[in-house]
Protein backbone atom coordinates (compact mmCIF):
# COMPACT_ATOMS: atom_id res chain seq x y z
CA UNK A 1 0.00 0.00 0.00
CA UNK A 2 1.32 3.50 -1.15
CA UNK A 3 0.62 5.26 2.14
CA UNK A 4 3.76 7.87 2.21
CA UNK A 5 3.59 10.50 -0.16
CA UNK A 6 6.71 12.11 -1.08
CA UNK A 7 7.46 15.84 -2.30
CA UNK A 8 10.33 16.06 -4.76
CA UNK A 9 12.21 19.38 -4.65
CA UNK A 10 14.37 20.06 -7.79
CA UNK A 11 13.81 18.20 -11.58
CA UNK A 12 17.29 17.47 -12.71
CA UNK A 13 18.57 14.33 -13.71
CA UNK A 14 19.23 12.80 -9.96
CA UNK A 15 15.21 14.08 -9.40
CA UNK A 16 14.29 11.52 -11.86
CA UNK A 17 16.39 8.50 -10.01
CA UNK A 18 14.51 9.71 -6.98
CA UNK A 19 11.04 9.80 -8.60
CA UNK A 20 11.78 5.96 -10.16
CA UNK A 21 12.94 4.88 -6.52
CA UNK A 22 9.75 5.90 -4.64
CA UNK A 23 7.77 5.25 -7.64
CA UNK A 24 9.25 1.31 -7.35
CA UNK A 25 8.57 1.21 -3.76
CA UNK A 26 5.20 -0.39 -2.71
CA UNK A 27 4.80 2.10 0.30
CA UNK A 28 5.85 5.08 -1.44
CA UNK A 29 4.14 7.77 -4.15
CA UNK A 30 5.44 10.72 -5.47
CA UNK A 31 2.42 13.56 -4.71
CA UNK A 32 4.42 16.96 -5.63
CA UNK A 33 7.05 18.07 -7.46
CA UNK A 34 8.83 21.33 -6.84
CA UNK A 35 10.52 23.98 -9.23
CA UNK A 36 11.39 27.51 -9.48
CA UNK A 37 9.57 27.20 -12.80
CA UNK A 38 5.85 25.57 -11.93
CA UNK A 39 5.83 24.43 -15.59
CA UNK A 40 9.33 22.66 -15.00
CA UNK A 41 7.61 20.76 -12.22
CA UNK A 42 4.61 19.69 -14.12
CA UNK A 43 6.52 18.56 -16.71
CA UNK A 44 8.80 16.40 -14.85
CA UNK A 45 5.66 14.47 -13.49
CA UNK A 46 4.29 14.23 -16.92
CA UNK A 47 7.87 12.60 -17.89
CA UNK A 48 7.26 10.55 -15.13
CA UNK A 49 3.76 9.44 -15.46
CA UNK A 50 2.19 10.69 -12.09
CA UNK A 51 -0.93 11.03 -12.29
CA UNK A 52 -1.55 12.23 -8.48
CA UNK A 53 1.34 14.89 -8.33
CA UNK A 54 0.60 18.30 -7.68
CA UNK A 55 3.29 20.74 -9.21
CA UNK A 56 4.90 23.75 -7.24
CA UNK A 57 6.85 26.62 -7.45
CA UNK A 58 6.95 27.49 -3.87
CA UNK A 59 8.60 25.46 -0.95
CA UNK A 60 6.10 26.94 1.56
CA UNK A 61 2.77 25.60 -0.58
CA UNK A 62 4.35 22.30 -1.19
CA UNK A 63 5.00 21.79 2.92
CA UNK A 64 1.66 22.84 3.44
CA UNK A 65 0.38 19.78 1.23
CA UNK A 66 -1.43 16.74 3.71
CA UNK A 67 -0.34 14.16 0.99
CA UNK A 68 3.39 15.26 1.06
CA UNK A 69 4.72 13.55 4.32
CA UNK A 70 8.33 12.95 2.76
CA UNK A 71 10.55 15.50 1.28
CA UNK A 72 13.32 14.19 -0.98
CA UNK A 73 15.74 17.78 -1.31
CA UNK A 74 17.38 17.31 -4.98
CA UNK A 75 18.34 20.85 -5.34
CA UNK A 76 21.80 22.44 -5.85
CA UNK A 77 23.83 22.02 -2.71
CA UNK A 78 23.56 25.43 -1.48
CA UNK A 79 19.63 24.90 -0.84
CA UNK A 80 20.05 21.77 0.81
CA UNK A 81 20.44 23.22 4.20
CA UNK A 82 17.53 25.93 4.00
CA UNK A 83 14.96 23.51 2.38
CA UNK A 84 15.83 20.67 4.20
CA UNK A 85 15.84 22.90 7.70
CA UNK A 86 12.01 24.44 6.04
CA UNK A 87 11.27 20.90 5.51
CA UNK A 88 12.07 19.60 9.40
CA UNK A 89 10.05 22.19 11.01
CA UNK A 90 6.79 21.16 8.84
CA UNK A 91 7.22 18.08 10.27
CA UNK A 92 8.46 16.14 7.31
CA UNK A 93 10.91 13.15 7.07
CA UNK A 94 13.94 13.91 4.93
CA UNK A 95 16.15 12.12 2.15
CA UNK A 96 18.67 14.13 1.55
CA UNK A 97 20.88 14.20 -1.68
CA UNK A 98 24.70 15.11 -0.57
CA UNK A 99 26.27 17.25 0.40
CA UNK A 100 23.84 18.34 3.45
CA UNK A 101 25.36 21.52 3.51
CA UNK A 102 28.30 23.58 2.27
CA UNK A 103 29.63 24.19 5.84
CA UNK A 104 29.90 23.17 9.39
CA UNK A 105 27.46 25.89 10.49
CA UNK A 106 24.91 24.61 8.17
CA UNK A 107 25.23 20.91 9.15
CA UNK A 108 24.75 21.83 12.60
CA UNK A 109 21.38 23.90 11.97
CA UNK A 110 20.46 20.51 9.95
CA UNK A 111 20.90 18.74 12.71
CA UNK A 112 19.13 20.66 15.28
CA UNK A 113 16.24 20.95 13.01
CA UNK A 114 15.69 17.55 12.82
CA UNK A 115 16.00 16.59 16.29
CA UNK A 116 13.86 19.16 17.23
CA UNK A 117 11.42 17.51 15.34
CA UNK A 118 12.00 14.33 15.77
CA UNK A 119 11.81 13.20 12.17
CA UNK A 120 13.81 10.58 10.54
CA UNK A 121 16.42 11.46 8.43
CA UNK A 122 18.65 9.70 5.69
CA UNK A 123 21.74 10.64 3.55
CA UNK A 124 21.60 9.51 -0.02
CA UNK A 125 24.39 7.38 0.33
CA UNK A 126 23.17 4.74 -2.16
CA UNK A 127 26.14 3.03 -3.21
CA UNK A 128 26.27 1.83 0.06
CA UNK A 129 24.42 -1.04 -0.96
CA UNK A 130 25.94 -1.61 -4.51
CA UNK A 131 26.69 -5.41 -4.34
CA UNK A 132 30.63 -4.50 -5.18
CA UNK A 133 30.71 -2.62 -2.01
CA UNK A 134 28.86 -4.84 -0.07
CA UNK A 135 30.94 -7.87 -0.99
CA UNK A 136 34.14 -5.73 -0.31
CA UNK A 137 32.77 -4.93 3.36
CA UNK A 138 32.43 -8.82 3.49
CA UNK A 139 35.48 -9.77 2.82
CA UNK A 140 37.20 -6.95 5.26
CA UNK A 141 34.88 -8.36 7.70
CA UNK A 142 36.13 -12.14 7.50
CA UNK A 143 39.76 -10.55 7.35
CA UNK A 144 40.14 -12.60 4.16
CA UNK A 145 43.12 -9.61 2.98
CA UNK A 146 44.22 -9.73 6.71
CA UNK A 147 44.60 -6.25 8.85
CA UNK A 148 43.97 -3.20 7.06
CA UNK A 149 46.77 -1.03 7.45
CA UNK A 150 46.18 1.38 4.76
CA UNK A 151 42.92 2.48 2.27
CA UNK A 152 42.18 4.38 -0.28
CA UNK A 153 39.81 5.55 -2.64
CA UNK A 154 39.92 7.68 -6.00
CA UNK A 155 37.51 8.98 -7.95
CA UNK A 156 37.71 10.58 -11.49
CA UNK A 157 34.88 12.33 -13.14
CA UNK A 158 35.47 14.68 -16.18
CA UNK A 159 33.03 17.70 -15.48
CA UNK A 160 32.72 19.97 -18.22
CA UNK A 161 29.89 22.48 -19.81
CA UNK A 162 28.17 19.23 -21.59
CA UNK A 163 27.34 18.48 -17.69
CA UNK A 164 24.06 19.50 -17.08
CA UNK A 165 24.97 20.69 -13.44
CA UNK A 166 28.26 22.53 -14.63
CA UNK A 167 26.79 25.78 -15.24
CA UNK A 168 26.31 26.22 -10.84
CA UNK A 169 28.43 23.38 -9.72
CA UNK A 170 31.58 25.45 -10.37
CA UNK A 171 30.44 28.51 -8.79
CA UNK A 172 31.57 28.08 -5.15
CA UNK A 173 28.76 29.82 -3.37
CA UNK A 174 26.31 26.82 -4.95
CA UNK A 175 28.36 24.12 -5.50
CA UNK A 176 30.92 24.35 -2.80
CA UNK A 177 34.13 22.57 -3.74
CA UNK A 178 34.95 19.59 -5.82
CA UNK A 179 35.67 17.72 -2.87
CA UNK A 180 31.40 18.49 -1.87
CA UNK A 181 30.32 17.76 -5.24
CA UNK A 182 32.46 14.44 -6.06
CA UNK A 183 33.79 13.64 -2.59
CA UNK A 184 31.05 12.69 0.12
CA UNK A 185 30.07 9.33 -1.79
CA UNK A 186 33.94 8.12 -1.98
CA UNK A 187 34.48 9.39 1.81
CA UNK A 188 31.02 7.80 3.30
CA UNK A 189 31.94 4.21 1.02
CA UNK A 190 35.93 4.28 2.55
CA UNK A 191 34.76 4.68 6.38
CA UNK A 192 31.82 2.22 5.72
CA UNK A 193 34.48 -0.13 4.46
CA UNK A 194 37.62 0.44 6.43
CA UNK A 195 35.80 1.80 8.99
CA UNK A 196 39.06 4.48 9.48
CA UNK A 197 39.30 7.47 10.66
CA UNK A 198 40.51 10.40 8.28
CA UNK A 199 44.24 11.29 8.16
CA UNK A 200 44.20 12.93 4.71
CA UNK A 201 42.03 14.38 1.35
CA UNK A 202 43.06 15.60 -2.00
CA UNK A 203 40.65 17.32 -4.35
CA UNK A 204 43.08 17.52 -7.16
CA UNK A 205 41.74 15.43 -8.15
CA UNK A 206 39.21 14.42 -6.02
CA UNK A 207 40.57 11.60 -3.52
CA UNK A 208 40.60 10.69 -0.31
CA UNK A 209 43.40 8.59 1.82
CA UNK A 210 42.57 7.17 4.93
Amino acid sequence: MKDLGVGVLGTGWVSGEHIRAFEANPHTQVRAILSRDKARAAAKAEEHKLASCRAYDRLEDLLDDPAVRIVSVCTPHHLHAPQGIAAAKAGRHLLLEKPVALDLAGLRAIQAAVRAARVKTLVSFVLRWNPLFETIRALLADAVVGQIFYAEVDYMHGIGPWYRQYSWNVKKEMGGSSLLTAGPSRSSLIRASARATPCSTNTSPTASRW
